[in-house]
């Protein structure tokens, strides 16, 4: 069992430093091929809109297609992905086909994350057991560590060093990912029928709701998160200091992310989502009024109780809360409402408020949805939220 939740770990960590090479540096590399605040915004808003169609294609291709497994299929999604990035090392104009290309990055890559989820779950259900907060986290602090390294590098050589990033991690996710063990029950539920999104959100109202004050406040830190570097430049810091507070914000998941599950025995996911929300405030609204770098990196610290306790606790509320059928959907709606919705939101107002009227009223927006965001939270889960009267998954207990 040591050795599955070591390649689990592994799994995360690869996984979230080959998003850090698409999504953390999408602006640093855009602007260094040549595109405007507003392009960024079109192409980070044009990938997360076109993830909400095709996330939940590509998950039902499972269920359509004999013999595909979620192994097969992400290692699929991977040479896409490959051949992408390679052929924008090579392009350098038409500005439009660079931004077709990263659209689709952005797209697929943000269509993997329910995928890892779903593992681990299928493993949990195999009675294998996995403490899937230990792995995303592990997965938050390679993302952390990698954005100072790449920083670094790009300063030293230039932005196109993401593109070796994410070959080499790539390369060697897909070596641990055909490295771990087989399992039964999720090969069998693959062939059952698949729920669609619309189920989803007709027979999950609650869930839904959350999904949708998640994506306010999502939209708000990706507004802040895609354009970071800017901030960071108004506030007289560099590049470099641009990575440090990318670790900050991911190097406090991790604490947060491994101790999700013991705390999900003592309290509602309710009471722990609500709570996420709160800090959400917070971060945000730090991060916006910040008058200095130090003031900056105290607010990015707070993603560890905002983004990645939610994170750890909606994962593990799908797989209590929904049926068996539902649950592969209940997860990509997440990455739809999130990543999708939410991150397009942000991107694309982001962009075109920084360049029409300045960097000041992108963080007044980013305010005014975080705090939207909570609102919806509060009313939908206010009257659930306490101390939870059984563990939440007591079905994973080891035995």
């Amino acid at each position: 069992m040591k050795s599955l939740q070591m390649k689990y770990n592994f799994l995360h960590i690869l996984f979230w430093v080959s998003y850090l090479s698409i999504y953390g540096y999408i602006a640093i590399f855009l602007q260094y091929r040549g595109l405007s605040n507003t392009d960024i915004g079109i192409v980070s808003g044009g990938g997360a809109i076109l993830s909400i169609f095709l996330s939940p294609f590509i998950s039902s291709l499972l269920t359509k297609i004999p013999n595909l497994s979620i192994r097969k299929l992400i290692l699929i999604l991977y040479i896409i992905m490959f051949f992408m990035f390679i052929s924008l090392y090579f392009i350098t104009s038409p500005l439009v086909i660079i931004m077709l290309f990263y659209i689709l990055l952005l797209s697929l890559v943000v269509s993997i994350v329910p995928f890892l989820s779903m593992i681990c779950m299928d493993y949990l259900k195999d009675g294998q057991y996995i403490n899937f907060g230990i792995s995303r986290g592990l997965g938050s602090i390679s993302y952390a560590i990698g954005a100072v390294v790449v920083s670094r590098l790009i300063e030293w050589l230039n932005p196109t060093v993401i593109i070796y990033t994410h070959l080499l991690s790539g390369f060697l996710l897909l070596v641990v990912l055909f490295s771990m063990p087989p399992y039964q029950i999720q090969e069998q539920n693959q062939q059952e029928h698949q729920s669609s999104a619309f189920t989803i959100i007709k027979n999950y109202r609650i869930f839904f709701m959350i999904l949708v004050a998640f994506a306010f406040m999502l939209a708000a830190s990706t507004t802040l998160s895609t354009y970071l570097i800017n901030i960071v430049k108004n506030l007289g810091g560099s590049t470099s200091l641009y990575g440090i507070a990318v670790f900050c914000m991911a190097a406090s998941e991790m604490p947060v992310m491994s101790i999700t599950y013991r705390l999900l025995k003592k309290y509602r996911a309710e009471t722990l989502i609500l709570v996420s929300a709160g800090f959400y405030l917070i971060r945000n609204f730090t991060i916006c009024l910040a008058p200095s770098l130090p003031i900056l990196l105290i607010g990015m610290m707070f993603q560890g109780f905002s983004y990645g306790l939610f994170t750890a606790t909606i994962t593990y509320y799908v797989n209590d809360y929904l049926k068996e059928s539902d649950q592969m959907m209940g997860q990509t709606l997440i990455g739809m409402m999130s990543t999708g919705l939410g991150s397009a939101v942000g991107n694309i107002f982001g962009g075109v408020l920084q360049d029409t009227f300045g960097l000041s009223s992108m963080l007044i927006f980013a305010g005014t949805m975080t705090l939207i965001g909570f609102l919806v939270m509060f009313l939908t889960l206010r009257k659930k939220v306490g101390l939870s009267k059984r563990p939440l998954i007591k079905s994973y207990e080891k035995s």
